[in-house]
């Protein structure tokens, strides 16, 4: 198996496998009930963040973009400027009100968790995926853990959430800790907060 770093050439096949893979996750699902209306905002919506990641942070993929890891790097703060920059305020302009208001709770809920349990400096998952046809492979764990030589390297820890509780395990194996979970407001989804520290 091969890894390397993000390609400019690799754009499109990783923005494929990020909409494949979040497509009919349950958090996704909540913002956007519609599949077709959810894949149209998950295309905009992705390519702001694998930019925000290309920007503050490090890309890798599997040779053939199967599995993508988003990592983003110590001391970087998303602000209103990147939203408008790389284009996360944009995928959002198709949504109903009901929608951004549902998304920008989200993030406000995300952010709190993030400060209750770890400070900067840390590293953040911001997502590591596979592509459903590719899963259980063991693409995902050897993208994390490629991540996680990066992250021993720094001596700094590493922070991610997950809405699904058949991802801890997962996570739990390459050495994560749950550091706490909350519900997502409104939701009826449970949030866990997980932190690798080298």
């Amino acid at each position: 198996m091969n890894l390397r770093e993000f390609q400019k050439r690799d754009t499109e096949q990783v923005l494929s496998t990020l909409c494949a893979a979040f497509q009919n996750d349950g958090l996704y699902a909540y913002f956007i009930e519609d599949p077709g209306a959810r894949a149209r905002f998950l295309r905009a919506f992705m390519r702001f963040r694998l930019k925000y990641g290309l920007k503050a942070g490090t890309v890798w993929v599997t040779d053939g973009c199967e599995g993508v890891l988003i990592l983003i790097k110590p001391n970087q703060v998303m602000s209103p400027k990147h939203l408008l920059l790389y284009g996360g305020l944009s995928a959002m302009l198709n949504c109903t009100s009901v929608q951004r208001d549902r998304i920008m709770r989200f993030n406000s809920f995300a952010d709190s968790q993030c400060e209750r349990y770890i400070q900067q400096p840390f590293w953040h998952v911001s997502p590591i995926c596979v592509s459903p046809e590719a899963q259980g492979k063991g693409l995902g764990s050897a993208l994390l853990r490629c991540g996680l030589d990066l992250v021993r390297a720094s001596g700094q820890p590493c922070y991610l959430e997950t809405q699904s509780a058949k991802n801890l395990p997962f996570y739990e194996a390459c050495g994560f800790v749950q550091a706490g979970q909350a519900e997502v407001p409104g939701s009826g989804l449970i949030s866990c907060s997980m932190i690798f520290r080298p």
